[in-house]
């Protein structure tokens, strides 16, 4: 108990001086994680058939994607087959080189190629000459 009223010195500990500077790389810890598990992601989960091929792909060009119950996607927006060739023909209007510009597709492994051709027909009629078919990496080099 004090009963002179004043404080009684501190003893000057060189730890306190850390605290600060362990709170700031636990927070660069924290961020680098979040940040690192952050990529662009489709709005459906789909599972493409592999391949070996490694032909580069426009990020600028529309995506449509189809998954496994056949549900289509243009750009992260749900879509009918009915509907989709009009956004594609003002997409590919709007293009300032239309013979170059390119549009992917990103199919379900488990969709029937009967879908699949419906889908690039649509496209077609829309103008697209250049239609890219994602894929994901072959496990195995053949």
């Amino acid at each position: 108990m004090n009963f002179t009223g004043q404080e009684a010195p501190r003893k000057d500990n060189s730890d306190d001086q850390l605290i600060p500077l362990i709170n700031i790389v636990f927070l660069m810890l924290i961020f680098f994680m979040v940040a690192g598990q952050i990529s662009e992601q489709d709005a459906q989960y789909i599972a493409p058939p592999e391949s070996i091929s490694e032909t580069p792909i426009d990020p600028d060009a529309p995506r449509v994607l189809i998954d496994a119950d056949e549900v289509l996607w243009l750009n992260d927006q749900e879509i009918t087959l009915e509907a989709l060739e009009a956004p594609l023909v003002a997409a590919f209007e709007q293009a300032t080189d239309p013979e170059s510009f390119s549009i992917a597709v990103k199919a379900d492994g488990d969709v029937p190629v009967e879908t699949l051709q419906a889908v690039m027909r649509s496209i077609k009629a829309a103008g697209f000459r250049r239609i890219t078919l994602l894929t994901q990496p072959s496990g195995e080099a053949s």
